[in-house]
């Protein structure tokens, strides 16, 4: 071919439709290495155990104010067998405090390790669901902490009858109580589960109302997993989130609807 005479023309080689891939914004998504993700993993699972044990750190100096909240005049006498229990209990105490002030910011190195993998409008609606989900599980603790304990206790001892007389030891009654508000805190992320996958569009409004018993089924096999093998610590764990659940199938009808109404401008 002569150096003068023109390049063929390749364009017509290929299809009409065929439009090149657009290119992804550099902001939105954000590639690394393998062992630079694992680098990052490392990093964080770092700052969140230094973050937890600064938070015990500062709980060990009014851990004796919040056992004394936890231990109430009702129960009685609250012992502790052995010469260190008493100091034991103290940095679990401390330890659980710590970790539940440092919820927030947990949930916020988690976000930030997965945030540079998201696209843009993903990021968008990360922020809100970290928020709700914190939100739900400090609810869920103080729901259980004041409402639930309590009722479960008194229920639980009422079987000692005259002649019986119960002696609770201080550290399996605080693993009940811290058992029962984790327990109540991790199952009130249901609603916000449903509304995501609502909002993804992996389960449908319509589904989640047929398949609605299966779902009241699941909530009490993990109510019986989490809580005491007792059908009233059961049943008081399940009640309300089989109420959450419902309201967030009517979230989801919510959302779907203004989704119809959103496509249809």
């Amino acid at each position: 071919m002569s150096p003068d005479a023109p390049a063929p023309d390749t364009s017509a080689r290929l299809p009409a439709s065929a439009d090149p891939p657009a290119p992804r914004d550099a902001r939105d998504m954000r590639t690394m290495p393998f062992l630079r993700h694992l680098e990052e993993l490392r990093t964080t699972l770092i700052r969140m155990l230094v973050v937890t044990v600064v938070g015990a750190i500062g709980a060990w100096f009014v851990a004796e104010p919040i056992l004394n909240l936890l231990v109430t005049p009702d129960l009685g006498e609250v012992h502790y067998f052995g010469p260190t229990e008493g100091f034991l209990i103290r940095i679990k105490v401390a330890f659980v405090t710590g970790l539940l002030v440092a919820v927030p910011f947990l949930l916020a190195q988690i976000w930030a390790f997965v945030a540079p993998g998201l696209f843009r409008h993903e990021k968008r609606a990360v922020l809100p669901v970290l928020v709700g989900s914190t939100a739900l599980f400090y609810f869920g603790v103080a729901f259980a902490y004041a409402g639930v304990v309590p009722k479960t206790v008194t229920f639980l001892m009422s079987f000692a009858g005259d002649r019986l007389i119960p002696m609770i030891n201080v550290t399996q009654y605080f693993g009940f109580v811290a058992k029962f508000c984790l327990a109540f805190g991790i199952v009130f992320q249901l609603p916000l589960v449903i509304v995501m996958l609502a909002a993804l569009g992996l389960v449908s409004p319509q589904q989640l109302w047929r398949t609605w018993r299966y779902g009241v089924l699941v909530i009490f096999i993990f109510a019986a997993w989490l809580t005491p093998p007792d059908p009233a610590s059961q049943i008081l764990l399940a009640g309300p989130v089989v109420v959450l659940y419902v309201g967030s199938i009517g979230l989801a009808f919510l959302l779907a609807r203004r989704r119809r109404k959103r496509d249809a401008r």
